[in-house]
């Protein structure tokens, strides 16, 4: 049998009050459904209520940090109403929380309207039927029991009527006289009637009692089948009912965070930035450079003594440095090739930020900070080698060091005469340096150990019409034929520009001609009406001929933009532009093709 053809009043015989009690059962059930949705529709208008206290309350921090979040506590501009990307996007994220809360007042007041109020009506409706079956079913016992009376009472009847016919014949065997045997034939008769009434009060009684047991009680019993089977469909439109409310509120709550997911796409990580630094730039100016300042009582200028004894001393400090520069900067190279491969495996993942970012930010930062501190000693014994090499122009720099020899343990039996005499090929003696300024390598480029690049910064190689003026800013005395001597505060004719050797080709006013260090003149632009800010003496840069220089790619690059320039190791490229600056870039040729290259990836041949 199918579950469609299922009947309880085919399968379950006299059940009906089994079948009442459970039906009954599912009907006050609905009560506690009710109780459900009411309960969940209260729960849901206390979250909105408390979600919009907290928005309210978060509304209100967030305008007190506006500014400050914004564009720091002391902007040189003032943002006004303007926030920044990240400020909007919470904002934006508050503003449809609100909105959220607000979906969340109309779900509960919908679960409230549609579903409790109406469980409510399926409960009294089903239970207003479920009591007329029982009123029907009690009207329907009433009669079966009255026809079992009526059957017992006819029983009673014909029993009765039994004995007094029995007594009448029993009369009648004793006299046999007329009258008696006329009254056993009365009471024959009366016993047969009430015999007769009482078979057909047991027929009746049959009938009627199959007719309730497989007429009437199954009947009733379909009812509440279908009573049950009403209640259950209804319940469950009810329920679906709930369900496509919800569903349908959080498909609009759904919208309302697709709008945040927007908003936080279109959050530029740059975009903050970029509101801070237009909001806090203003006219910077650097500081003032150290500069010598002569004694009050002793006249004297800003160079290096290089006579002896004086030149001695320089000497050992030129041979100190140059012993410690070379462990130096390599540790400056070995942290900055570190520094730069935990960049790249940084800008590799940047897609897939996780909170695992602090680990490879802290390991980059003890990078940073070893290279530091390393690069400032690298800078330090650096100049101090340049000052002392380019003050002491052609002067022989060799510097010997002889030290006393080790006494031997016994040497205390060899008296106290000590030789001085020309250091050995051991590690007792110090090794001989000898530096001849004439063809000592430059220093100076500290690009290769920069960590930044600005691919914007114009090359200062660039040639400088002879009408661009320049103010000496410091004396300098030409040290060789092809230099000029200038004074502090002369005009001069700037005739070509620095190419990058550090030097400037000049005219001053008597038309004479020569090279000057650089950093020792002011270029005047034609608009340039600015204060000349007061430095200190760079040091003044070796001089060289100009030629084609070649530098041999050591690692491989790939461009990054179309200004750069893509290269393999083992690639000669031809330098147009050496780094200056000091910005880590380099401007070259290879195969026609000519960019920027990162300065520490080449080396110059």
């Amino acid at each position: 049998m199918s579950v469609e053809e299922l009947s309880i009043g085919n399968e379950l015989r006299d059940s009906f009050k089994t079948t009442s009690k459970w039906v009954n059962g599912g009907i006050n059930w609905l009560g506690t459904i009710e109780e459900f949705y009411r309960e969940r529709a209260t729960i849901e208008k206390e979250y909105a209520s408390k979600l919009k206290d907290l928005c309210t309350r978060h509304f209100q921090k967030k305008a007190k940090l506006s500014t400050s979040l914004s564009v720091g506590d002391e902007p040189k501009i003032t943002p006004g109403s303007l926030e920044s990307a990240s400020l909007v996007l919470w904002n934006e994220l508050l503003t449809q929380t609100e909105s959220i809360a607000d979906e969340k007042v109309r779900f509960s007041k919908e679960l409230d309207g549609t579903i409790s109020d109406k469980v409510v009506q399926l409960r009294s409706k089903s239970s207003r039927i479920s009591k007329k079956l029982e009123d029907i079913n009690t009207f329907l016992v009433s009669e079966k029991e009255k026809k079992e009376e009526e059957v017992n009472k006819a029983k009673k009847h014909y029993d009765s009527a039994c004995n007094s016919t029995e007594s009448a014949r029993q009369k009648v065997e004793k006299s046999m006289s007329d009258k008696q045997q006329q009254k056993l034939e009365s009471k024959t008769t009366d016993m047969n009637i009430t015999k007769n009434a009482y078979l057909i009060q047991i027929s009746i009684a049959n009938r009627l009692k199959d007719k309730y047991y497989y007429q009437d009680v199954p009947e009733l019993l379909d009812y509440y089948q279908e009573l049950n089977e009403t209640r259950v469909g209804i319940l469950n439109k009810l329920l679906k009912n709930a369900s496509i409310i919800e569903r349908a509120s959080n498909d609009r709550i759904k919208e309302k965070l697709h709008i945040i997911d927007q908003t936080i796409d279109q959050n530029d990580t740059k975009l903050d930035i970029a509101m801070f630094i237009k909001h806090n730039s203003y006219d910077w100016k650097e500081p003032d450079d150290f500069y010598f300042v002569p004694s009050e009582i002793w006249h004297d200028d800003e160079n290096l003594v290089v006579k002896e004894p004086e030149l001695t001393d320089l000497k050992k400090r030129l041979n100190n440095c140059l012993n410690e520069y070379s462990t130096v900067e390599n540790q400056c190279m070995d942290s900055k090739q570190a520094l730069e491969e935990a960049s790249n495996n940084r800008k590799k993942d940047s897609s897939n930020l996780t909170l695992a970012f602090e680990t490879k930010i802290q390991n980059a930062l003890s990078l940073l900070s070893r290279f530091f501190m390393a690069d400032s000693t690298r800078v330090r014994l650096e100049v101090e080698i340049e000052v002392i090499q380019n003050y002491a122009g052609d002067k022989d720099l060799s510097y010997t060091e002889t030290r006393e020899k080790k006494k031997s343990i016994l040497g205390f039996l060899k008296g106290k005469n000590h030789s001085h005499t020309v250091p050995e090929n051991n590690s007792d003696a110090q090794s001989v340096t000898t530096i001849k300024s004439a063809s000592a390598q430059k220093l100076s480029n500290t690009g290769i150990f920069s960590l930044r690049k600005f691919k914007d910064q114009k090359g200062s190689g660039d040639s400088t019409g002879s009408s661009v003026q320049a103010i000496a800013l410091y004396g300098y005395s030409s040290t060789s034929g092809d230099e000029l001597s200038i004074s502090a505060g002369e005009t001069l004719s700037v005739l070509e520009g620095d190419d990058g050797s550090g030097w400037t080709l000049v005219a001053n006013s008597d038309g004479s001609q020569g090279l000057v260090p650089s950093s020792y003149i002011q270029i005047q632009a034609a608009s340039d009406s600015s204060t000349t800010k007061k430095k200190g003496p760079s040091v003044p840069p070796k001089k060289g001929a100009k030629k084609v220089q070649y530098v041999e790619a050591l690692y491989e690059y790939n461009a990054d933009g179309d200004d750069e320039l893509s290269m393999r190791p083992g690639d000669r490229i031809v330098l147009i532009g050496d780094d200056v600056d000091g910005s880590g870039w380099m401007d070259g040729e290879l195969d026609g093709q000519r960019g920027l290259f990162p300065t520490s990836y080449v080396r110059k041949i």
